[in-house]
């Protein structure tokens, strides 16, 4: 007689998901990526424009610190006009686009990186901060690739923000007696594509200073994913309180690692928009001519302007991105980031 041995429940637990339910827990990594960014971006874009401003308008402000040029900006301007407003529907698309797969696709790219070490060592052990630094470095650079042309218009219009009088122009911000560049996201986008002569051209156009856009975005989310998820395996414990320190952590590192990039994108691509002697200054000689001007005129702290807000920017929107990502996994069922 044939003996039929029926596996245990939990033997079936145990074994690996097939391909079908692997692809699915990343989609639904990604869908939760995603949200957490469209969420998140909403929230705290007051603060990127404010950023995006203070470091544009640089000595031309007779503000002292950033936080007296947003209190100017908020009496002239108010909240919506001056600081919610400008680029809002392209930075949410972006970061949409950004977040979605920074933090979807890492956990693929560092478990990639786990399996060709076990091959390479015998050893199955969790990846190390290189591992995790590289897999955060991949995933980063693929969202933001995508996302560069959202992000170039989304600057030039948080840089050239202002209030519009009734001839149409603008009454304040650094274009002021200027009409608006761009009436809107799409036109932004048409209006890039037309100046350029043929499709090579517009694709030049559409990715300019992508480099600098996919190294600060790289970099970001390289030194945030890095530190929150190294932060999680010393101190072996997950939950809210967990999290919260960890991202708190990842806030620090994120923020100091990625501002001279920053700093060099948002002059960069801001001086094509706004033109004249900055675009002679910042625009004319590619991005590492901007670094270099910016360096020689007012010394390397430059590179750090806006760390300030930078960083009371990216703390709440880093606990609270990593917390509702967190919680989106255990709601959509594939559990927290391990």
């Amino acid at each position: 007689r044939r003996l039929v041995v029926h596996p245990a429940p939990d033997d079936v637990a145990m074994r690996p998901p097939q391909s079908g339910g692997k692809s699915s827990g990343v989609l639904t990594n990604l869908a939760a990526s995603s949200l957490t960014g469209i969420i998140v971006s909403s929230l705290s874009h007051p603060i990127d424009t404010l950023k995006c401003r203070w470091q544009v308008v640089g000595k031309a402000s007779q503000a002292r610190h950033v936080f007296g040029f947003a209190r100017s900006v908020l009496m002239e301007e108010g909240l919506l006009t001056g600081l919610w407003r400008p680029g809002f529907l392209p930075n949410v698309m972006s970061m949409a686009c950004c977040i979605g797969m920074r933090n979807g696709l890492y956990g693929c790219f560092r478990d990639r990186i786990g399996q060709m070490g076990i091959s390479a060592t015998g050893k199955a052990d969790k990846v190390g901060p290189a591992g995790m630094f590289f897999a955060g470095l991949c995933s980063g650079a693929t969202g933001y690739v995508i996302a560069s042309p959202l992000l170039q218009v989304k600057t030039q219009m948080q840089a050239e923000a202002g209030k519009i009088g009734p001839d149409g122009l603008y009454a304040t911000g650094v274009l002021r007696g200027h009409a608006p560049t761009y009436q809107s996201t799409f036109k932004a986008l048409t209006a890039l594509v037309a100046s350029s002569s043929g499709p090579g051209s517009a694709m030049r156009t559409l990715w300019r200073g992508a480099g600098v856009i996919v190294a600060r975005g790289s970099a970001l989310s390289a030194s945030q994913l890095m530190a929150y998820d190294e932060a999680k395996t010393k101190l072996k414990a997950s939950g809210p309180l967990v999290h919260l320190t960890s991202s708190v952590i990842a806030a620090v590192v994120g923020t100091t690692c990625h501002m001279p990039f920053d700093v060099v994108l948002t002059m960069y691509q801001s001086a094509h928009s706004l033109g004249g002697e900055r675009y002679d200054r910042y625009g004319r000689h590619g991005p590492l001519g901007c670094a270099l001007a910016l360096v020689q005129e007012s010394g390397p702290s430059v590179l750090f302007r806006g760390w300030v807000p930078a960083f009371v920017r990216l703390v709440p929107v880093s606990v609270f991105s990593f917390a509702l990502y967190e919680q989106l996994r255990q709601l959509f069922g594939i559990g927290y980031l391990d």
